[in-house]
């Protein structure tokens, strides 16, 4: 299992490279990324099991006893990005996109956020404690606020299934929590954290397969349409730094680690969640935007790197 806990140590570095493997193998094997779609369910509940499984009782206890700043992160997530989305979408007109496009940004701001979000918390060397409560209050939530979210965001212009989506959800997250809570009663969290490179070197893997199954044909597009690729990409980004950005100003009162954290949960959401809680399939518009949605995913652990380095090397600069 030595070479699990290898590509467990790997962090940002490691997301990078599965990024490239997702984009570039299914050029070699056109259509692995459309077979493997079935699958995705199961992909998102391994990134649940694995999130939920690594709480730390002790410390969630102590931020639970003060839960205002848990409650404000939660609202920010769930309510305050949701309205941005709403106000965006009515101020361009949602008649002028593309239908899969208002489906896709509906869906994107209805969900939680992504798993790997405590991950990124331990890769940038954050308290890991504060993102897993807030992923876990979202995601609690989220099968009886997305049913009412996804449907007022995406406003008439598409017909989104909110019980369906409800229900899905459900089975999917309540599954994962009670897995989870198995794996802890029988395994205990000190042999979890033990190899918790073993497992982090498993969720790359899992990580590179759901890439597949998001990235199938998007190189191709890339080079037949790459004005559309290019703007869509923007927009990911902007929603992703955007949403770090706000945080940061409005929320500064959080701290920086817990600002940063609660703005890049709110900005890098769990769309493969949602895309697997959609019975049948999704418009090929609203799967390209779901995969250049993970650009910001994989990349901004690294951007946030260099800015921080930037930012050290100024100050010694200065100093």
């Amino acid at each position: 299992m030595g070479w699990l806990a290898f590509l467990g140590r790997q962090g940002a570095t490691g997301m990078s490279v599965s990024l490239l493997i997702s984009a570039a193998l299914p050029l070699f094997v056109p259509g692995a990324g459309t077979a493997l779609r079935p699958g995705l369910p199961a992909m998102i509940m391994v990134f649940l099991v694995n999130a939920f499984a690594r709480i730390d009782v002790g410390d969630a206890r102590q931020i639970l006893a003060r839960p205002t700043k848990l409650l404000c992160g939660l609202v920010w997530v769930v309510l305050v990005i949701p309205i941005l989305f709403w106000a965006a979408l009515s101020m361009v007109g949602r008649e002028n996109l593309d239908p899969g496009l208002v489906l896709a940004l509906s869906l994107q701001a209805a969900a939680a956020p992504i798993m790997a979000t405590p991950a990124v918390a331990m890769v940038l060397e954050m308290n890991v404690t504060f993102s897993v409560l807030l992923l876990l209050a979202t995601m609690i939530i989220q099968p009886f606020t997305a049913p009412l979210v996804a449907p007022w965001v995406a406003g008439s212009a598409i017909q989104v299934d909110g019980l369906l989506l409800g229900r899905n959800l459900l089975l999917m997250i309540g599954g994962s929590v009670m897995i989870s809570a198995v794996i802890r009663r029988v395994v205990g969290l000190a042999t979890l954290e033990k190899y918790r490179f073993e497992t982090s070197g498993a969720n790359l893997i899992v990580f590179t397969l759901f890439g597949l199954t998001m990235f199938d044909g998007v190189v191709v597009r890339a080079f037949t349409d790459p004005w559309l690729v290019a703007g869509l990409s923007a927009t990911a980004f902007l929603i992703a730094l955007g949403s770090i950005a706000a945080a940061f100003i409005v929320l500064r009162a959080f701290g920086r680690d817990d600002a940063f954290i609660t703005g890049f949960a709110a900005g890098h959401r769990n769309v493969g969640l949602m895309a697997a809680a959609q019975s049948g399939s999704l418009p090929d518009m609203t799967w390209l935007y779901f995969a250049l949605v993970q650009l910001p995913i994989y990349l901004t652990p690294q951007i946030v790197r260099l800015i921080a380095r930037f930012g050290r090397r100024l100050a010694r600069l200065r100093s």
